[in-house]
């Protein structure tokens, strides 16, 4: 498999709902392989945006973005959540040149601030229409006692987030 394509709630569940579907975020730990958590109406997207930390699992995600014919015309934005500094920049300059390589359109940043309503800021400010990042880089007992932004961010999600593993 590819890539697992699932829908953010199931066929019956209240589709206003704050809440995920029961079985996403199981299904999201166990799976070791690309998950596009669509809503219920999906378009092609057009301004793309990766959530970058410059681990392995988010330079994976942007090879495979700089690859995949999925993404072909569309601009894909690299935002790395976090200070200002050498490393970041040269992370960021990494991601967006491998993009530009593979002829895509490619813009970045580096904001800080929490994660989430960072990423939500940026995706309106650039109409962003779909999300790309990793999933779950923390153990179950952090999760217990922190919480998870990919929870957070998938709960939250109005439009399609693929989701990397």
């Amino acid at each position: 498999m590819r890539l697992l394509v699932v829908g953010k709630r199931g066929e019956k569940a209240h589709q206003a709902s704050g809440h995920l579907g029961a079985n996403l975020e199981r299904v999201v730990r166990e799976i070791h392989r690309p998950i596009l958590m669509v809503p219920k109406q999906f378009t092609a997207p057009h301004n793309v945006l990766m959530a970058f930390d410059g681990s392995n699992t988010a330079r994976k995600g942007v090879e495979m973005l700089a690859k995949s014919p999925l993404f072909e015309g569309a601009t894909c934005h690299v935002v790395i959540v976090g200070a200002e500094t050498a490393e970041n920049r040269s992370q960021l300059n990494w991601a967006l040149e491998t993009l530009r390589e593979a002829g895509h359109t490619a813009e970045g940043a580096i904001r800080a601030g929490e994660v989430e309503e960072t990423l939500r800021t940026y995706k309106q400010e650039h109409s962003i229409d779909m999300l790309v990042m990793g999933a779950y880089g923390h153990s179950r007992i952090r999760h217990l006692l922190v919480g998870s932004t990919t929870t957070a961010m998938l709960r939250k999600a109005q439009l399609p987030v693929l989701i990397l593993r």
